[in-house]
């Protein structure tokens, strides 16, 4: 069992709800996801789907509307299961236009392939990742289409504060329930400042805040799964759009992938923060603010175990170490984020209380914390 399946068991939970009382919009936020992977609707008509780790159904719901043949779904979390259900029964989903598998991916076996196989939100957080890949693989027809996420450290910075400050303000409650309900309080004014965000507030607070599974130390970055997936597939696009290629149409020799893994070294550090523009370093500078990051992360991490003020000095020092680099290459909205974190780790560093409000630029700031990546089978 994996840590996200334990977790989601444990707290009979599935915290996957989003807002679709657009639906419209909801369908548009979809097709922007998978046209910046390279895949337009049309893609989807006709074709034999599976999804692996759907939740409770709300995007599977797209997949229906572009007129899928048939979608298969598998599915571990009994919570989940019972939540799709009841979607699919409320949008008049006809029963022949899906099968639930309820288990693991790893016991799913059937006799046949599909045209597109999707997973998103929780290879990263596996430790069987690489087993995972090779039966989503095995599952995929030849010219089959497969979507991944993707997480890694650097992209979850202003997610770990944010962590980091829920545990300080939440350290003296008790329960799981009350926590949400006061970090909920707290977080949903923040939420609401990311627009198109779905996720319902306290969802995102049960996945991103308070889920264990965070720190496992677990992750798939991009350039990870452009290794993993070297040879039997080329890759179809990202969101965010990260790589360019400029190489001439003809030229089928050109090593396209080693292009796209330098350009993920430069650019890697662009997934700090949503919004933010492009930000491309030479591979020096860039190795050593991951690797800040990446430590960052890993103090946070000790720090929400045993909260100790000698972790929250640990971080300020590689912020300190960093700063240089932070002024020169980022733009002012960043470098702001980054200022106001100082000044929020130095404030619960001297046992002060902590008013979100007081800093607007962290308070809107959210990291790209996962990144889809599509691949094509040769």
């Amino acid at each position: 069992m994996n840590d996200q399946i334990k977790y989601y068991g444990e707290m009979n939970i599935s915290p996957e709800h989003q807002n679709i009382d657009d639906i419209e919009q909801h369908y548009e936020r979809r097709a922007k996801l998978y046209r910046q992977c390279g895949i337009p609707e049309i893609v989807f008509r006709d074709a034999e789907m599976l999804e692996v780790g759907p939740g409770s159904g709300y995007n599977t719901l797209a997949y229906f509307h572009w007129k899928c043949k048939q979608v298969d779904l598998v599915e571990t979390n009994p919570q989940g299961i019972k939540d799709m259900k009841q979607l699919f029964a409320e949008w008049e989903i006809p029963n022949d236009k899906y099968r639930i598998f309820e288990g693991i991916i790893e016991d799913y076996c059937v006799n046949r392939k599909y045209d597109i196989v999707v997973a998103e939100g929780f290879i990263p957080t596996v430790d069987n990742k690489e087993k995972i890949i090779d039966k989503l693989i095995s599952l995929t027809n030849e010219k089959g289409i497969i979507v991944i996420t993707c997480v890694d450290k650097v992209g979850f910075f202003i997610e770990a504060i944010k962590r980091l400050v829920g545990v300080s303000l939440s350290q003296n409650i008790s329960t799981y329930e009350e926590k949400v309900r006061y970090l909920t309080d707290i977080f949903e004014p923040q939420l609401a400042q990311l627009r198109g965000m779905s996720k319902l507030p306290e969802d995102w607070i049960k996945d991103v805040i308070l889920s264990p599974v965070i720190n496992n130390g677990q992750e798939l970055s991009l350039g990870q799964a452009i290794r993993y997936f070297q040879d039997d597939f080329d890759i179809l696009g990202t969101s965010p759009g990260m790589f360019t290629d400029y190489s001439w149409s003809k030229d089928i020799w050109y090593d396209y992938k080693s292009d796209y893994l330098e350009q993920f070294d430069q650019k890697r550090l662009s997934l700090l923060m949503a919004g933010m523009a492009e930000v491309i370093l030479p591979f020096d500078i860039a190795s050593f603010l991951v690797k800040g990051f990446e430590d960052i992360k890993d103090i946070e991490v000790k720090y929400e175990e045993n909260p100790q003020v000698k972790d929250i000095q640990a971080i300020l020092d590689r912020m300190k170490s960093m700063e240089k680099y932070i002024k020169q290459y980022f733009q002012d909205d960043f470098v702001n984020v980054f200022y106001e974190i100082e000044n929020i780790l130095s404030r619960i560093e001297k046992g002060e209380k902590i008013n979100m409000e007081k800093y607007p630029n962290f308070f809107k700031a959210f990291g790209r914390t996962q990144q889809y990546i599509s691949f094509v089978k040769k």
